[in-house]
């Protein structure tokens, strides 16, 4: 079997010299004929597309990196492996033998279909040789609820033997996997959502990952320590996320990228280097997140490229920043058009420590951000603020500027929120309401607050009626913005403890509380 791993640079030398061999022999009317295929399987933060292909023994397969962060290509069972693949890079392998070869991304997956994984079938093997069979396929179970650890040992033969409509219940216990949901119309709940655990050891990616499906609701349990998130949602069209506490997931705790009509609700995310919770990548995204509780992270709430989501009756707390719907390049379908923020409270979001992980370690380059913000609308447009409690927050109540990207704030509003306390530290500076001044169209009106705003007055500088088309720079905010961009890679780092949570949940079996 042959492997080949090029970089974009030089694989555009590469085909330069191609393109001159083969004109060449066109020119002396040379066969160019080849009897080998190929076939090209794009790497996508997150996912491989396609994620299963099929060729003829002697074909190749060809990888290339179309993600913004790192990835590789590992088989599983070693048999090619290409180092890390910077964006563009490319990688190949030639397949002569039948048979099933799985392989995976090792940054952002492991072995056994977890995270990050893709399938290369050859030729016409034998069903039974498939070494994950076990994990997949099969025939699918009619019952409509079926128990683990009472009628599969795991969580993940469960899903795969379940059928659309399916109930999984999962029993209280510690489960140390990952697992992937594909199957469409499926309900998977624990027990007691304390006491029902899926944990990755600081060594798994996903906890529960739901890919390229349609109504699936995760319920009552806790992830705890993955490295990647904890709930991850994708391609998925009706979600439904309740009563789930993610725990130290490292980079999201409940992420939903690329996946519409979902409901974020009544649940808890602590500890992550990105996100408490996450809707990303989604036009008309159709999203609401409610009664939920971020907290102890580098964000509560982060909405990049996310258009068309509700974040209400919620509490952010002790992040970095509370809620950060924003505009970046890393994702497509920008800039956020439209988020609604309403009746949240959102306090003493000054916490500078979390562990780095996704938008807030990028390969040694951290993005720096205003650290003690409420609420942070960066490089977006639509968005609304209305009627939050705000309060203790070092640096800005409410601040709208541009991304870190440069994209300007346009057509914001910010109306009847209640703010206190924006200077709760002693470098003297803090604003209830900011505005660096790039944009237009945005508007701040009937806020009820006690400390400056810079620039002063704004609420008469800058009103709803009418909206005043072109703001002016503010040099305050324009420096300390800058400050923080450069402060990304000097912060201090700080593992936050363990949360304390209820050892089980009132009612259920063996809860004596």
């Amino acid at each position: 079997m042959e492997t080949t791993l090029m970089t974009a640079r030089a694989a555009i030398s590469i085909r330069a010299l191609a393109s001159l061999v083969i004109g060449s022999l066109l020119v002396f009317g040379l066969a160019t004929e080849s009897k080998a295929a190929s076939q090209t399987v794009d790497a996508i933060d997150n996912r491989f597309n396609p994620q299963e292909v099929h060729i003829d023994p002697g074909d190749t397969v060809v990888w290339v990196n179309r993600g913004q962060n790192t990835h590789d290509i590992r088989a599983d069972d070693g048999s090619f492996r290409s180092g890390i693949m910077n964006t563009r890079d490319t990688f190949q392998h030639t397949f002569r033998d039948e048979g099933f070869y799985y392989y995976h991304c090792n940054l952002h997956g492991s072995r056994k279909k977890v995270g990050m994984w893709g399938l290369v079938v050859v030729g016409n093997p034998d069903p039974s040789t498939d070494p994950y069979k076990d994990l997949g396929g099969g025939a699918k179970d009619v019952r409509p609820k079926l128990v683990v650890p009472d009628d599969f040992n795991t969580i993940q033969q469960a899903v795969n033997h379940a059928n659309p409509g399916s109930t999984i219940v999962i029993k209280p216990g510690v489960y140390e996997t990952a697992v992937t949901v594909q199957t469409p119309n499926l309900v998977i709940k624990g027990v007691d959502r304390f006491r029902t655990i899926l944990d990755g050891e600081d060594e798994r990616g996903n906890g529960i990952t739901v890919d390229g499906t349609r109504n699936v609701t995760i319920k009552n349990l806790t992830v705890r320590n993955y490295l990647g998130n904890g709930i991850y949602i994708n391609n998925t069209t009706g979600y439904t996320v309740n009563r789930v506490d993610a725990i130290k997931g490292r980079t999201y705790g409940i992420y939903a990228f690329d996946s519409y009509d979902g409901v974020i609700k009544n649940s808890y995310a602590y500890g992550s280097g990105d996100g408490a919770f996450y809707i990303g990548q989604c036009l008309n995204c159709s999203a609401i997140i409610e009664n939920v509780v971020g907290t102890w992270s580098y964000l509560g709430y982060s909405g990049t490229n996310a258009t068309g989501v509700v974040i209400r009756d919620s509490v952010f707390r002790h992040n970095a920043i509370g809620l950060a719907p924003n505009t970046l390049p890393t994702e497509d379908l920008g800039p956020n058009r439209g988020t609604f923020i309403y009746n949240n409270r959102i306090f003493n979001n000054n916490y500078s420590k979390i562990p780095g992980a996704g938008f807030s370690d990028q390969e040694g380059q951290p993005i720096g951000i205003p650290i003690g913000t409420g609420i942070f609308l960066a490089g977006v447009e639509n968005n609304q603020v209305i009627d939050n409690r705000i309060r203790g927050h070092n640096s800005y109540g409410v601040l709208i500027g541009v991304s870190v990207d440069s994209d300007p704030p346009m057509n914001n509003t910010v109306r009847a929120n209640w703010i206190r306390n924006s200077d709760a530290d002693e470098d003297g500076y803090g604003y209830d309401l900011a505005y660096d001044g790039n944009g237009g169209l945005n508007c701040w009106a009937g806020n009820d607050f006690m400390g400056e705003t810079g620039p002063p007055d704004i609420q008469t500088l800058y009103p709803c009626n009418p909206r005043v088309a072109s703001g002016v720079p503010y040099g305050p905010v324009l420096a300390h913005m800058a400050e923080s961009a450069s402060r990304g890679a000097t912060r201090e780092e700080e593992e936050p403890p363990d949360p304390n949570r209820p050892r089980c949940q009132k009612g259920a079996p063996g809860c004596s509380r």
